[in-house]
């Protein structure tokens, strides 16, 4: 050893003769906070707990509980049915309800969500007819929307004898002309 080794060798035991004289205590445990072979007096002065543990139990305890809110319990919701809603639109002719509604896409809606209603309320079963399969059911005209004319009242067009329930699958092979229905 040199003789540089050995003067820090003897400041680092004075410090840490001093420091053990009148070390810190931790906040939490009240043990000793311990000087590691790494560290400075100036560093561990500053301390205040032994380790993270005894930091994090001591600040949660002094922040309290946080309450939690209570729990909202969700009724179930009632299917609306909007009789009168669906009554007035069905009295309406398709030119009258394509004027109302402004744009195609919104008129053809309103025809598939009234065609999905009268299929829902019907007593047809609510399966696809070409294969028997329920799990998901998309309701179709059998004579398509554009074959009617604009004076054809919405109720016609969404007649019951009119829609059909078909999967996926079978709705577009109807609509693309590989799926014929019999009536």
């Amino acid at each position: 050893m040199n003789k540089n080794e050995i003067n820090n060798r003897l400041r680092r035991e004075k410090k840490l003769e001093e420091y053990y004289k009148n070390p810190n205590h931790c906040n939490h445990c009240g043990k000793v906070i311990e000087m590691l072979p790494h560290q400075k007096t100036n560093e561990v002065r500053v301390k205040k707990f032994c380790n993270q543990s005894c930091s994090t139990t001591f600040n949660n305890l002094s922040r309290g509980k946080k309450e939690k809110p209570p729990k909202v319990i969700k009724t179930p919701k009632i299917k609306n049915t909007r009789p009168k809603k669906f009554e007035y639109l069905n009295s309406l002719t398709k030119k009258e309800l394509y004027n109302l509604r402004g744009v195609y896409y919104k008129f053809r809606a309103t025809i598939r969500r009234q065609a999905h209603h009268n299929f829902m309320v019907s007593d047809k079963p609510k399966e696809c007819l070409a294969c028997g399969y329920d799990k998901h059911v998309e309701v179709c005209h059998i004579k398509s929307v554009s074959e009617f004319d604009d004076n054809t009242i919405v109720s016609e067009i969404n007649h019951i004898d009119n829609l059909i329930g078909l999967c996926p699958t079978h709705h577009w092979e109807f609509d693309n002309g590989y799926l014929k229905i019999k009536n």
